[in-house]
C-alpha cells in the first residue's frame, strides 16, 4: 500500500468515527446477552470455541512475559507463535490457528487498560501489585460488527473462525426492532456455557417514555436492611451460599491437588457460583427498575467497599449493595450526597444534629422535639431534604414537620431470598 493510499485510509477511518460519536451522543447504549446454544452444536465448532479462549490465554501470557523485558509499544500484535509454559516449566511454542487479528488486539488493549488502571491507582497512594498470569481466559472482544461477528437471523449468528452458523437463544428480544443499531459484543466462557453480549445502541427520541409512578424518592443503603427507600418500602436483599456449594467445597478440600475429580468438582463450583451470581444479577436489576420509576432519585455515596471489613462483612458480601450502587451512581436522573453528610443525625423538624446515635438505635428520637422515625427511613427522606437545600430547592433552615410519637411512614420489608427472586413484580408502597 502507498502512502497515499495510507493516508486516504486513515483520514477515511478517522471520518468515520467521528459521525460515529455525534450519533452515539443522541443515543442510549444497551446490552442483550444471548446463550449458544451448545447441543446444536458439531464437534468441530465446539473446538473452536474452546480454542479461542485457550489462545487468548496463551497471548495474554505472552504478553505478561514480554512485558518483563520489553516495551509494550515494541510489541507486533500480527505475532503468529507465542511461548506456553508447560507443566514442567518448559517453555514451547504453540501457533495461534483461530485468534484474529482484531481479538489480538484486543487482549492486548486490555492489559494496557489494567496497566493504566493500576498506575492510577499507585498515583492514589494505594498499594498495587503486577499483573498475574491467567489459568482462564473469561471474554473475547468482538470488536466490529459485521467483521468478527454478524447476526444471520432471529436465532443464528456468526463468529470469525469458527465454521457455519451457530444457534443462539436471546435475539429476539431486540433483533426485530428496526430502530436498533448493533455494534459490538463480547464472547463469553461461564460455567454455564457460552455467551454473546451484544451491544446496541438506540436513538433517545425513539425510547418509550414511560409514566413515572412517583415524584421522587430516596435510597439509605445499610446492612440490617441493605436498602430502605423513603417511601418506607425495605429491601433485604441477600443470596447466600448453597448447600450443595458448601457440600462441594467440603468435597474439595479432600480430594488430590491435579487430579480429574479435583477439576471435575472445581467445574461444579464454579457452575454453582454462576447461578448466586446470577440470583444477584437478577434482584439488582429488579430493585433498581423500580427506583428508577421515580422521576427524582436520590441516594448517598457509601463506602461500601469498606463495609466487607467490617462486623457485618459476611453479611455485606451475600447482599447485592455493591451492584444497585453501581447501576445508580452514574445515572442521569440520580442525584448523590456526599457520604459525610449526617443523613441519620440530623431532625428534619428542628434542624438539630444529634451525635449521640449510636449503630443500636434502630429508632430517631431527637432530643430537642420528640421527632421519631425508623432509623433508615428517617435517613432515606432526609436525603432529599438535604440535596434540595444545597441546590436551592427549598429555604435554607429546619423544614417543619409536624412532631409525633408514631413512625411517620408505614414499613413494607421485601425479603428477596434465592427461592423468592421474582416476588419484585409488582411492588407496592407502604
Amino acid at each position: 500500500m502507498t502512502d497515499d493510499k495510507r493516508l486516504a485510509k486513515n483520514n477515511k477511518i478517522r471520518e468515520k468515527g467521528k459521525e460515529t460519536r455525534l450519533r452515539r451522543a443522541s443515543q442510549s447504549c444497551f446490552t442483550y446477552t444471548v446463550k449458544i446454544d451448545e447441543s446444536s452444536l458439531s464437534k468441530k465448532q465446539k473446538e473452536q470455541l474452546k480454542m479461542l479462549f485457550v489462545e487468548a490465554k496463551w497471548l495474554y501470557n505472552h504478553i505478561l512475559n514480554y512485558l518483563e523485558n520489553n516495551d509494550i509499544r515494541s510489541f507486533d500484535t500480527k505475532i503468529k507463535t507465542v511461548s506456553v509454559k508447560t507443566k514442567d516449566g518448559i517453555f514451547i511454542d504453540k501457533e495461534l490457528k483461530y485468534i484474529g487479528a482484531q481479538m489480538k488486539q484486543a487482549v492486548l488493549t486490555g492489559i494496557l487498560n489494567n496497566i493504566k488502571a493500576l498506575s492510577a491507582l499507585k498515583k492514589n497512594g494505594r498499594k498495587v501489585g503486577k499483573l498475574k498470569y491467567l489459568s482462564e481466559y473469561k471474554s473475547i472482544d468482538l470488536q466490529q460488527y459485521g467483521n468478527t461477528y454478524k447476526i444471520l437471523s432471529d436465532s443464528r449468528i456468526k463468529i470469525l473462525r469458527v465454521s457455519g452458523k451457530i444457534r443462539v437463544n436471546g435475539l429476539k428480544q431486540f433483533i426485530n426492532d428496526p430502530d436498533i443499531e448493533i455494534a459490538n459484543a463480547k464472547l463469553l466462557n461461564t460455567p454455564r456455557g457460552y455467551y454473546v453480549a451484544i451491544t446496541c445502541f438506540k436513538s433517545k427520541d425513539k425510547i418509550d417514555k414511560k409514566e413515572y409512578i412517583g415524584n421522587e424518592i430516596g435510597i439509605d443503603m445499610g446492612v440490617k436492611d441493605s436498602i430502605t427507600l423513603s417511601n418506607g418500602l425495605k429491601f433485604k436483599a441477600y443470596v447466600e451460599e448453597t448447600e450443595r456449594l458448601k457440600k462441594l467445597q467440603r468435597k474439595l478440600s479432600r480430594q488430590v491437588k491435579g487430579s480429574n475429580n479435583r477439576r471435575k468438582t472445581v467445574k461444579l463450583i464454579g457452575r454453582e457460583y454462576q447461578k448466586i451470581t446470577n440470583h444477584k444479577n437478577d434482584q439488582a436489576n429488579k430493585i433498581v427498575s423500580y427506583i428508577l420509576s421515580f422521576e427524582h432519585i436520590y441516594m448517598q455515596d457509601e463506602m461500601i467497599s469498606n463495609w466487607h471489613k467490617g462486623l457485618f462483612g459476611r453479611q455485606v458480601q451475600h447482599s447485592v449493595l455493591g451492584r444497585v450502587k453501581a447501576k445508580l451512581i452514574n445515572h442521569p436522573r440520580v442525584e448523590v450526597l456526599d457520604r459525610s453528610a449526617p443523613t441519620t443525625k440530623y431532625c428534619p423538624n428542628c434542624g438539630n444534629i444529634n451525635n449521640n446515635i449510636t449503630l443500636a438505635d434502630r429508632i430517631y428520637i431527637c432530643p430537642i422535639c420528640g421527632y421519631q422515625e425508623d432509623r433508615d427511613i428517617h435517613s432515606a427522606k432526609n436525603m432529599i431534604i438535604m440535596i434540595k437545600i444545597i441546590n436551592g430547592g427549598v429555604p435554607r433552615g429546619p423544614r417543619k414537620l409536624k412532631a409525633d410519637t408514631s413512625f411517620k411512614t408505614p414499613v413494607e420489608t421485601v425479603n428477596l431470598t434465592v427461592a423468592e427472586a421474582g416476588r419484585l413484580q409488582p411492588l407496592s408502597c407502604g
